[in-house]
């Protein structure tokens, strides 16, 4: 197949490409390796924390990490038996909020309700030294073996109230239960006997204090009422005293009598009074009307309206009289004489009526006054005892004080006597301490749980210490991003594969298991490699391929080997070329050494039909390299090479190079430079980092054209989780093996 234009054109566009990833790739490669330190995880550049990562790792380093998880949580084990265990003892305690009281007494109306705070005040107190002391005086805890034994070790001896106690409250947990008016006390101790007994002990010590307590208040009360009474029967009897000696004073006995009599007559001399005020207004006005001879009363007299009737009859005779007889007639003297006698007696009537209206006036008169007279003692009488009456009510207010509060502490004192030894603790206990059975201390849970997370974080530690270690290459993705080329593939390690035709350590035995199975994920890994470069097909991208690698022993000739095998095997013209000066690595691999071959031809001492040998196994041609001529070095970078590898275009559709490692070897990085495409072999998880920098700069300088990296000798166990594609080609063929 022959390659025109075409063929230059497509070169012209790989190093373009080549250019382009090259300075795409070489940030990326810098800052993964950046300084030799450890490699930084692939997909980590956009990620804080990538979990696909996490899990590779876990992966990788799983049986390292099960065996510190394991030694960790053994170790956890061996200290949970040789800790010391504790036993917790609780007592439940539970507050009545309800008043029990018989009688309602002063200790019971001084006690406070049982409220949420109460119930928290509580929880201080039976954690305060006096409840402490009381628990060891009631247990005699202070000479009590067993507790010595428990929490006093270093005691020969009784020990004294005051240590016993610390010890106890050293020990003592009291706590409310959630928001209920319970109250949980737990003693801890080594001895699960001692731990009950103190437990108890505390509890009845709080519950007895309560009611000795109870019983010495109601007894303060007693004796104080007992004083406070002896003064207030003295104060009544004072009172009292008063209040006789101040009536004997002010001659009040019976003042409340005398004044509702007073208050009577005078009601009654006021009643009097204004009749006789009638009396007199009356009399006065009968006198203003009697004045002359025609008053009221002259005129209501029967007397004097006969005496002026008869007076108008002589009045009448006589005027007749006058009128016939003369003045001396007897007649008109008799009735002269008549009228005068008869004007007299009505004048002498009109004077007598007069006179007694004025009598009538004096007797009103004199009656006023006396009633007012009257009026004006008894007034006096009634104010002078209604005084005296405000002072004695004062006293006797005082007095009546003073007995009912005398009868109100009375009354108090004989319900303290009759209700004393009545007393009751607010407090119950619902739940007596048993010994415990088990442990609370050490918790067996919390340890495993503990020993646990220990031995995980300490797993993950040496994952990623060694994580940190490793320089070499794990993934594809991991290559690429470092390299800033594409992975062309990645060749398992056969020996990881459980192929018992496999073995590992003869020259041939990878090129030689590619032969006998050419269906296995590794013979498609070599497939990859010619498949991309599109070996014998339209727009074959390279047609000299050379296979180099960093330092010796990353399998490069066993690659080169292998593709040019897989190659052949499929129907493709393929010339294999020994080019490394050195270790003559395909030349001794396949049998051929002492034989002419490359130095020769380009020297001209041969011809390159003359030199070519087959490949049994594969039917590729392969082109030696004579041991006798291995040490002209510089022949192989003349442009002989170029001419032969120019000529050999036209005869082969691929030509394999293997070409010496590219650090330590100087012409290595020549001949890369004259093949179409370089592919670097990199070892799996063994080559450093800082080596395929150091490879990739020097052939770039040498401008070789890397097409990209091979990844050879891939843990398929490990692949399968790093996501590998030979993974997928195992599982592929696996389930083709079992239909």
């Amino acid at each position: 197949m022959h390659f025109g234009s075409q063929q230059l054109d497509t070169r012209s566009a790989r190093e373009a490409g080549h250019e382009s990833r090259a300075s795409q790739g070489a940030a990326p490669a810098a800052e993964g390796k950046g300084g030799g330190g450890g490699p930084a995880p692939a997909g980590q550049s956009d990620k804080v924390i990538d979990l696909a990562w996490m899990a590779t790792l876990a992966w990788r380093y799983k049986w390292v990490m099960l065996g510190v998880i394991a030694a960790v949580l053994a170790m956890t084990m061996l200290a949970y038996m040789l800790a010391q265990k504790v036993y917790d003892a609780n007592v439940i305690l539970a507050l009545d909020r309800n008043d029990q009281q018989i009688v309602r007494t002063a200790q019971s109306d001084r006690d406070d309700v049982i409220d949420s705070p109460a119930v928290d005040t509580e929880v201080q107190v039976l954690s305060s030294p006096e409840i402490a002391q009381a628990a060891v005086e009631r247990a005699k805890l202070n000479t009590n073996p067993a507790f010595l034994h428990a929490k006093a070790r270093d005691a020969t001896g009784p020990i004294s109230v005051e240590a016993a106690t610390n010890l106890v409250r050293s020990s003592l947990t009291v706590e409310r239960k959630g928001l209920s008016y319970a109250i949980n006390l737990a003693f801890s101790s080594n001895n699960p006997q001692v731990s009950a007994l103190v437990a108890n002990a505390v509890a009845d010590a709080y519950v007895g204090g309560q009611v000795q307590a109870a019983q010495a208040a109601r007894t303060v009360d007693i004796q104080m009422l007992r004083t406070r009474l002896d003064q207030l029967r003295g104060d009544v009897q004072r009172a009292e005293a008063d209040v006789a000696g101040y009536k004997a004073s002010a001659n009040l006995v019976g003042s409340s009598n005398d004044n509702t009599i007073g208050q009577q007559e005078l009601s009654t001399l006021n009643t009097e009074l204004a009749a006789a005020k009638g009396d007199l207004a009356a009399a006065e006005g009968r006198a203003s009307a009697n004045a002359g001879a025609s008053g009221s009363v002259v005129n209501s007299s029967p007397v004097i309206a006969d005496l002026r009737s008869k007076v108008a009859t002589l009045e009448q005779k006589l005027a007749q009289q006058s009128a016939t007889l003369g003045p001396n007639h007897p007649d008109r003297m008799r009735t002269e004489a008549e009228l005068a006698s008869t004007r007299a007696s009505l004048n002498r009537e009109i004077a007598r009526a007069s006179a007694g209206v004025a009598q009538d006036i004096r007797v009103a008169s004199q009656r006023v006054g006396a009633i007012q007279n009257v009026m004006g003692g008894t007034q006096g009488r009634l104010m002078a005892g209604n005084n005296a009456s405000v002072r004695l009510a004062e006293l006797e207010r005082v007095a009546e004080s003073s007995r009912q509060l005398y009868q109100t502490f009375l009354d108090r004192y004989r319900v303290e006597l009759a209700t004393r030894g009545t007393e009751k603790s607010k407090a119950d206990i619902i739940s007596r301490a048993q010994p415990p059975t088990l442990p609370t201390s050490p918790d067996i849970l919390v340890y495993l749980l503990g020993g646990l997370i220990a031995g995980v974080i300490a797993a993950v530690v040496l994952a990623l210490l060694l994580e940190w270690r490793e320089r070499g290459i794990r993934t594809r993705t991991e290559a690429e991003e470092f390299t800033g080329f594409k992975v062309i593939s990645s060749l398992p390690d056969i020996g990881t594969m459980d192929e018992p035709d496999f073995h590992k350590g003869e020259l041939l035995s990878v090129p030689d298991f590619l032969v006998k199975n050419r269906e296995s994920p590794f013979s498609e890994s070599v497939r990859a490699i010619w498949t991309a470069l599109r070996i014998g097909q339209k727009g074959q991208l390279a047609q000299t391929v050379g296979i180099t690698s960093s330092i010796p022993d990353e399998g490069k000739t066993s690659t080169a080997i292998a593709l040019a095998r897989s190659a052949a095997m499929a129907g493709r013209r393929t010339l294999l070329v020994d080019c490394d000066f050195r270790r003559l690595g395909t030349t001794l691999a396949l049998g051929l050494s002492g034989r002419s071959g490359l130095v020769e031809v380009l020297s001209g001492h041969a011809r390159l039909d003359d030199v070519i040998l087959t490949d049994p196994a594969s039917g590729a041609h392969v082109l030696p390299l004579n041991s006798s001529g291995a040490g002209n070095f510089d022949i192989v970078q003349s442009d002989a090479t170029v001419a032969l590898l120019e000529s050999c275009k036209h005869r082969y559709d691929l030509i394999v190079l293997d070409i010496a490692p590219a650090i330590p070897v100087a012409e290595a990085r020549a001949v890369a430079a004259m093949a179409d495409a370089v592919l670097m072999v990199v070892r799996w998880r063994t080559t450093p980092r800082s080596v395929i920098k150091t490879a990739l700069r020097e052939l770039e300088r040498a401008e070789a054209h890397i097409f990209g990296v091979v990844l050879t000798q891939v843990d398929t166990r490990s692949a399968a989780v790093l996501g590998e594609e030979m993974a997928y080609y195992q599982y592929y063929y696996s389930r083709t093996a079992t239909t």
